[in-house]
């Protein structure tokens, strides 16, 4: 027989799979609890700030809303590495406002990097290095940034 604490821990799993595959299914973001989200949220606010918190469960509620609103309004215009680094419903206490602050991050990050680059955005695993050339011909461009798995920066080597 299971603990309660595997039991617990099960069903943990089971249900970040579920929002993760609906997030592949309905083409939107997952749905998450914001009542359980807004609760912590505020009982971690107060407990810093000694109850002197201006936000109730009404404002962080709304906000939540607005924000799955804004999330599912552009879903389809969002680039899938910015879904992807951002929208994880299996995190502690998922939001949406966090989620959209990410992506909308995410997005004009890769934006500027291809405006910049005058190329798209990099694949995992590569390098690219910045128009900035010492002159000698021998060395290589500096800064180098060296991206891992994902496209996330693995190192930047200053020359």
């Amino acid at each position: 027989m299971l603990s309660k604490s595997t039991t617990v821990v099960a069903a943990a799993v089971i249900v970040a799979g579920t929002a993760t595959v609906s997030l592949a299914k309905n083409g939107g973001p997952p749905k998450i609890d914001i009542q359980t989200t807004c609760r912590e949220n505020i009982g971690a606010l107060r407990t810093v700030l000694g109850g002197e918190i201006r936000q109730d469960m009404n404002v962080c509620m709304n906000d939540e809303r607005d924000a799955r609103d804004q999330l599912v309004k552009n879903w389809t215009t969002y680039p899938a590495l910015a879904k992807q680094r951002c929208v994880k419903p299996q995190e502690y206490l998922p939001g949406y406002i966090e989620w959209l602050v990410c992506i909308e991050m995410t997005r004009d990050a890769l934006h500027a990097r291809k405006e910049q680059s005058g190329m798209s955005a990099p694949e995992a695993g590569t390098t690219r290095r910045s128009s900035n050339r010492r002159t000698s011909a021998a060395t290589a461009e500096c800064p180098r940034v060296n991206y891992a798995e994902g496209s996330s920066i693995g190192d930047v080597v200053n020359c």
